[in-house]
This record gives C-alpha cells, sequence and structure tokens, in this order.
C-alpha cells in the first residue's frame, strides 16, 4: 500500500471559492530494518488562474509571479495520484480542495485528529507545536532552518514525522478510524472559555450544542464531554 503524506497551500480556505497553489507530498518508506522513514518527495506550483490574495500571501509567502507558468490543477495533479491512503494534517482541509481531482476513493489520516485524542493536554495541535511537543525539530535528520512552515514541501515532511511518532504507540487501523470520527477537542478553542477544558464548563457545551451552526467537531465535543460527565 502505498500511503503518501500531502499537503496544499492555497489562496484561501473555501474549496468552493478559492484554488490550489502548490502542493508537495512524501510516502512512507519501511525499511529493512522496520524503521519507516520517507521517500518520493513531489512538489509542485500549481496555476490557481486567479489572484493570491494578500493575506494568503501573508500566510504561506507564495505570490503571483512565483506561480506565473506553472501547470493547472489537473495537470500538476497527476503525478501525486495512485495512492491508496493519504496523510494530511487536518486533513478535511485537503479532501475539500482534492477529494474529487484524485480520481479514486483512497484512505484518509488525519493527523491533527489523531493528535487531539493521542496529547489531550497540549496546548496546541497544529503542526508546528507538535513538531516541538514531540522533539522533532530536525524531522528525518533534516537540517531544522531548512523547514519553513506553511509550505507544502516543510509540512508534508512534518507531518509525516508527526506520524511515524503516532505509529510507535498506535496501530495504523486505529489511526485511520479516528479519523473518519469528528475531532474531538478536550479544550476550547474559542469564546470565554478559550484554552480551558469542557468537562470544567458544563453549562457552556450546553450552549455550544443550541447553536445551529457550531463547528461539528466542537459539538460532537461539547455532546461527549457532557455524557463523559453525566456518566462519572
Amino acid at each position: 500500500m502505498t500511503a503518501r503524506v500531502i499537503d496544499v497551500e492555497s489562496t484561501g480556505v473555501d474549496p468552493a471559492k478559492d484554488a490550489i497553489i502548490e502542493i508537495a507530498s512524501v510516502d512512507l518508506v519501511r525499511g529493512e530494518d522496520g524503521t519507516i522513514g520517507i521517500g518520493n518527495p513531489m512538489a509542485t506550483y500549481v496555476d490557481p488562474e486567479r489572484p493570491i490574495p494578500p493575506q494568503s500571501s501573508a500566510i504561506h509567502h507564495i505570490l503571483g509571479e512565483d506561480v506565473n507558468g506553472a501547470p493547472k490543477l489537473d495537470a500538476a495533479l497527476e503525478p501525486f495520484r495512485g495512492a491508496q491512503a493519504y496523510i494530511a494534517h487536518n486533513a478535511e482541509f485537503e479532501k475539500g480542495f482534492l477529494g474529487s481531482h484524485l480520481g479514486c476513493d483512497p484512505i484518509w489520516l488525519c493527523t491533527f485528529k489523531c493528535a487531539l485524542l493521542l496529547f489531550p493536554d497540549f496546548v496546541s495541535h497544529s503542526n508546528q507545536a507538535l513538531r516541538y511537543e514531540l522533539g522533532l525539530a530536525s524531522p528525518f535528520g533534516q537540517d531544522r532552518h531548512s523547514i519553513v512552515p506553511h509550505r507544502a514541501d516543510s509540512d508534508v515532511v512534518v507531518t509525516a514525522a508527526i506520524l511515524v511518532e503516532m505509529l510507535k504507540t498506535t496501530p495504523w487501523a486505529q489511526l485511520v478510524a479516528w479519523s473518519q470520527e469528528p475531532a474531538l477537542f478536550t479544550r476550547f478553542n474559542f469564546g470565554k472559555h478559550r484554552g480551558e477544558r469542557f468537562d470544567a464548563h458544563p453549562d457552556y457545551c450546553e450552549w455550544v450544542l443550541r447553536q445551529a451552526d457550531m463547528d461539528a467537531g466542537v459539538r460532537f465535543s461539547a455532546e461527549y464531554w457532557l455524557k463523559r460527565r453525566e456518566a462519572a
């Protein structure tokens, strides 16, 4: 099975109106000694066929001049197709932009959702926060100064290193199963209780469940922690 870690940078966060400007991936490779490394690195700019907003450039530092002459999405994606499993940090984002274009129905593994469950007491579960929390400043021996956050070719290396760390304690099948569920948060990342635990604020959890437009993961988490509290 080809397990491919993939990352995209884009003009914004809405797949309905935004477009990919960069794609990168690495494949997980098991060595003769059983250790997991990475291979087959791929990266390309993509012509988004629309301007790149300044606020997006402020995150990934990609400008319109960088993508001039780059292949359009269908051609750019061709080398990245064909994996049986794709791994991404916050895979819902990558699935939103890539899903219908991959031409298959692969397994998706989300290292963000898995990190929420494996490391519930971490302050942050972003790619870079996990990198340093887990002692992966130089993933796979790469010079840490060569890792550029919010660039696809660097982000896939960090995500792959995080996944390898997870696989030391948790079977692949369990990580895949968690990835199919809504995100289970331990702490609020918004509102008056930002940074505090869900289970410490049952009234706020009940308020969350009354909000029709609340994020699915937040609603799932509020319901989960309320049930845990009732069962205690």
